[in-house]
């Protein structure tokens, strides 16, 4: 029932949409669990087959490489017919991938695995997002913060139930096997259950738009015949709509202050302060739970919503504002608790940056989220450089210049918000 009071589904549409449109919703809570199975359980990997650290810096450089290649064209492709059968190839690579993963005895398999798993995440997990905000546009913010907030619970699942196999005496094999099971189960959940219809708007080629009984009973994204566009067309229109490339440099922000931010934040607090292991868990798992509060903030107050996509930019302005606080004292402050406080603040107002900005991105282009995500896929490449230019930084001028870089997060946000005019920009 919590994961179908984000819809509100008319009764005509009946209980099976809702719960396909839930089943849709739980990939972002999948995707989070399972991928934390390779990174958690990475030193089973490495004593099985011997790797070295070059050779585990591969393996997800690979990864990257063919998911920033591979996604793009995937997502554009996708546009123009049904999402349905992109996302059931997905899912059947990811269970491929991990049984092959279960089986490797050599490096060249894994390579290829890791080759093959991250764009099929992309496939599916980023095509199931998009064919939800395409199902109901108009509640996109509540959309993307339920998948958020649910992504954020699989984050931490993801340790838990590695500790628990490893706790039972298993090892690499069953980790792959339980990974492939989680698969399976969804990729089961969703053939049974009918893809919900589209309600976004469809633009024409020549710029008027497709109503919504054309395309009432298409598949979320899905533009009819007589509403399309070149694919090379469309892709050249979208990237020069300025009001999508701002969102979607919001959207790509909010990196600087996730996964990246805690990793550099724990060896500050370890490095600089001198706090123990036990203590940087604590204020670790502290700032996840921050973060987990401000996306159930936003989830549960409709007022909060309805700011938010009514007003984002001043919403997203004043969570800036916060985090901006956040990053001071954590950059000034010489004491283990305060550094843990400042980075609960900062996990508390950097929680709606996301959800806020991605809705937004797919705002701009109603229908056509396959190709909203292609044009932000551009930003991938500075999203996988950005743990490298942080660590060089670290190590040429030290850990607080690293986190330095991190912490202009938020006024990297204030800045790409100045001269924003909602009112123009919705007139495209």
């Amino acid at each position: 029932m919590y994961f179908k009071n984000v819809f509100r589904q008319p009764a005509t549409r009946g209980i099976s949409a809702a719960y396909m449109q839930a089943t849709l919703l739980s990939y972002g809570l999948f995707d989070e669990i399972v991928s934390g199975f390779p990174v958690v359980g990475l030193p089973l990997l490495r004593d099985r087959l011997g790797l070295s650290y070059e050779q585990i810096g591969l393996l997800f450089a690979v990864g990257s490489c063919s998911a920033m290649v591979l996604e793009p064209i995937i997502n554009v492709l996708s546009d123009r017919h049904s999402k349905r059968w992109w996302i059931f190839g997905g899912l059947l690579c990811l269970i491929l991938c991990f049984v092959v993963a279960a089986f490797a005895s050599s490096y060249g398999v894994l390579l290829v695995v890791f080759a093959l798993y991250y764009p099929a995440v992309g496939t599916a997990v980023g095509l199931a997002e998009a064919t939800l905000i395409d199902s109901d546009p108009a509640r996109s913010v509540a959309i993307m913060t339920r998948w958020t907030l649910l992504a954020s619970v699989g984050d931490i699942l993801a340790p838990l139930l590695v500790t628990a196999l490893v706790s039972l005496q298993q090892g690499w094999p069953e980790i792959c096997w339980l990974a492939a099971g989680l698969w399976a189960l969804l990729f089961l959940l969703t053939v049974a259950q009918p893809f919900p219809r589209c309600e976004a708007v469809g633009i024409k080629a020549e710029g008027s738009f497709v109503s919504s009984d054309d395309i009432a009973r298409a598949e979320p994204g899905v533009i009819p015949e007589e509403g399309r566009v070149s694919t090379w067309s469309a892709l050249s229109q979208a990237m020069r709509n300025p009001a999508l490339l701002r969102w979607g440099l919001l959207a790509l922000i909010p990196d600087m202050v996730d996964e990246v931010l805690l990793g550099f934040a724990a060896l500050y607090l370890r490095d600089t302060l001198h706090a123990s292991e036990t203590t940087i868990g604590w204020l670790l798992t502290g700032t996840l739970m921050s973060s987990l509060l401000g996306l159930a903030l936003l989830d549960r107050q409709p007022w909060l919503r309805r700011v938010a996509s009514q007003v984002p930019h001043r919403v997203l302005a004043g969570m800036a504002v916060v985090v901006l606080a956040g990053m001071l004292l954590l950059l000034t402050t010489h004491v283990t608790w305060l550094a843990g406080l400042a980075l609960g603040i900062v996990g508390l107002g950097a929680a709606g940056w996301y959800p806020i900005a991605q809705a937004q991105t797919y705002a701009q282009l109603p229908g056509r989220s396959s190709l909203v995500r292609a044009i932000t896929g551009f930003g991938e490449p500075l999203k996988a450089a950005l743990p490298a230019i942080v660590g060089l930084l670290a190590a040429r001028f030290g850990l607080l210049a690293g986190l330095a870089l991190l912490g202009s997060a938020p006024v990297l946000l204030l800045l790409a918000l100045i001269g924003y005019a909602p009112v123009k920009e919705s007139q495209k």
